[in-house]
């Protein structure tokens, strides 16, 4: 049996579809690579079902979601994946609230609503994290690695080391500490990589930059690189981090249980979809190291 809302508002449905279809056509245009817009056209192509078959316009939102969230995973990166997550979420939880009984969408709302305060009391410390830093007069700058495809520096790792190279380019004599060990599907280790890339590409002599290959993990790229600047004769107390604006909290924490007082220097961000991905990851990691202090 319909409901009294249903018989009163028989088109509010196919409104609604048509809306939020056409939101997501504008999240993949805009948020995506160039390249990739393709997706942004499949939205718009579904929009007619939604318009003019109300009775397809839960289908056709319920395919969009499904569809872009596999169609994020093609991406094969990890920020991609995570905002796939979110897609492929709400596509769950549309059925649930559409055909679900009163009591099971009470029980599925409340843990939506806790799950996302859980979510946002994270994102709270990260984003004022990367919305404070700024720059810095920091004598050592560590920088963090990220991927290397064979020999070469990803996106990622490119912005990190433009980032240090305006820091080392403003503070003549400061030296970096590229860090990073070599990882699966790395041809050399991230701290080789960003060391080419800082002389190459950088203009950054090389007697200004130290290399820590021997780090997996947040956590041992400060270690390691405390140890590299002590053991240089340098002072690890006061320092500048470069890493991506959702990473420089939980780094500049790390950094604090270290004995180093540490400046945040947050490199470009990427497309706007795959940077949802990574807060939300990172949210994930601040959680980590909250609960577990790792």
């Amino acid at each position: 049996m319909k409901t009294a809302t249903q018989q009163t508002h028989p088109g509010r449905g196919r409104l609604w579809g048509a809306l939020i279809l056409a939101l997501l056509a504008v999240a993949a245009w805009f948020g995506l690579p160039s390249s990739a817009r393709l997706a942004a056209l499949g939205f718009l192509a579904l929009l007619p079902f939604a318009l003019f078959r109300p009775k397809w316009a839960f289908w056709a939102v319920l395919a969009a979601f499904f569809g872009f969230g596999a169609f994020l995973l093609t991406f094969r990166i990890s920020g991609y994946r995570y905002a796939a997550l979110l897609f492929f979420a709400v596509a769950a939880l549309l059925p649930v609230f559409r055909f679900g009984g009163r009591g099971l969408r009470r029980l599925i709302g409340l843990a939506a609503g806790l799950a996302l305060c859980l979510v946002m009391a994270a994102e709270v410390p990260i984003v004022s994290a990367a919305l404070s830093a700024g720059e810095s007069q920091a004598p050592y700058v560590i920088v963090l690695g990220a991927a290397v495809y064979g020999e070469n520096p990803s996106l990622t790792l490119r912005h990190r080391c433009d980032r240090a190279s305006a820091h080392l380019r403003s503070n003549p004599d400061a030296v970096a500490v590229v860090s990073g060990g070599q990882g699966p599907g790395e041809s050399i280790s991230e701290a080789e990589a960003m060391g080419r890339y800082l002389v190459n590409k950088g203009g950054i002599a090389e007697d200004r930059i130290l290399r820590e290959n021997r780090s997996t993990s947040t956590r041992e790229n400060l270690t390691f690189s405390k140890e590299i600047i002590e053991s240089s004769g340098g002072d690890s107390r006061q320092v500048a981090i470069v890493s991506s604006s959702y990473h420089l909290y939980r780094a500049k924490r790390m950094a604090a249980a270290l004995g180093m007082a540490a400046d945040g220097l947050p490199s470009s961000d990427g497309y706007p979809l795959y940077m949802a991905g990574m807060y939300l990851r990172e949210a994930l990691a601040v959680w980590k190291l909250w609960l577990l202090g790792i």
